[in-house]
């Protein structure tokens, strides 16, 4: 009896043990907020001078592919623990999916060509954001703490070779373009600009116009998009989805041939959104993809 009434306890205390670890384990948005602290604080005056911008700065709305030169501090006068706060960053705000695609998409571009910059200062409360920039890939976190977010990236994602990376979101779509009625077909066929970034037409399709395959397999499609961000991140984007009237109000538009694969020959474009928010893929040439997911309150 002795020993059962030990072995409850061992239990018990394990069980309690448990409990409080889950409780003391800061979530996702609370770990990138430590995490981009720290990587302030480990800046010298001069990396500050680069990095930090004003938090109203019109430049944390823009969308740029290109590998080109950007405001902020270049990966190559970071020291090595920097970046790998950096990288730690990343994985904070992305799910573990969504942190090894955006890792090795950075790998595409040398030091000189990948920038960070703080728009705000990052302080315990109040409202900052945090961009790591390159060709292919911009991740922006935008921090109102005790403020509701009115805001989501604009996030920029792709490669040039894009490889396998984003291959998930691919086959969804080829998948729904083969399930696609004629009537279907023709109710999603885009007009107006196809560019990745560009917003929807007002009057595209609404996914829950669609018959019952194609409905879900659009439904599947961006919500694959959204599993590359932490818990966290997803309810700002659930957010701004349900004040849209839930995923089935989101409109749906595409362009060209998504009979096969872009490897194959398929040169296709899509975009999910309305109002406030786009999710879309542009197929820039063979294994060369832009893609783009952004949500802000209409102002």
């Amino acid at each position: 009896m002795k020993s059962l009434l030990w072995a409850g306890c061992l239990v018990v205390l394990a069980c309690a043990a448990l409990v409080g670890q889950a409780q003391k384990e800061p979530s996702p948005d609370q770990a990138a907020r430590a995490l981009v602290l720290k990587l302030f604080q480990s800046l010298n005056e001069d990396q500050k001078k680069l990095a930090l911008k004003e938090f109203a700065d019109k430049d944390r709305q823009t969308e740029v592919f290109p590998g080109v030169a950007r405001p902020g501090v270049p990966f190559s006068k970071l020291t090595a623990e920097q970046k790998t706060l950096v990288a730690d960053a990343v994985k904070s705000i992305c799910s573990e999916y969504g942190a090894s695609r955006c890792l090795e998409v950075a790998k595409q571009d040398g030091d000189g060509q990948r920038f960070v910059t703080f728009f705000g200062e990052p302080k315990a409360d109040g409202p900052f954001a945090w961009r790591f920039a390159q060709h292919h890939l911009t991740l922006v976190h935008v921090d109102f703490s005790k403020d509701m977010p009115n805001e989501f990236g604009p996030v920029l994602l792709g490669g040039n070779p894009v490889k396998t990376l984003w291959d998930e979101e691919e086959k969804i779509l080829l998948e729904l373009h083969a399930a696609l009625s004629p009537d279907d077909a023709k109710l999603i066929k885009g007009k107006g600009n196809s560019g990745s970034g560009a917003a929807i037409a007002a009057d595209a399709a609404k996914i829950g116009d669609l018959s019952e395959k194609p409905k879900a397999l659009a439904k599947k499609l961006f919500e694959q998009r959204l599993a590359v961000f932490s818990s966290d991140r997803r309810k700002v984007l659930d957010d701004f989805v349900k004040k849209e009237g839930g995923v089935e109000s989101l409109r749906i538009a595409v362009w060209g041939d998504a009979s096969k694969s872009q490897r194959d020959g398929g040169n296709y474009h899509w975009k999910i959104g309305a109002g406030a928010v786009l999710a879309d893929w542009q197929t820039a040439g063979k294994d060369h993809i832009h893609m783009t997911l952004r949500a802000r309150d209409k102002k």
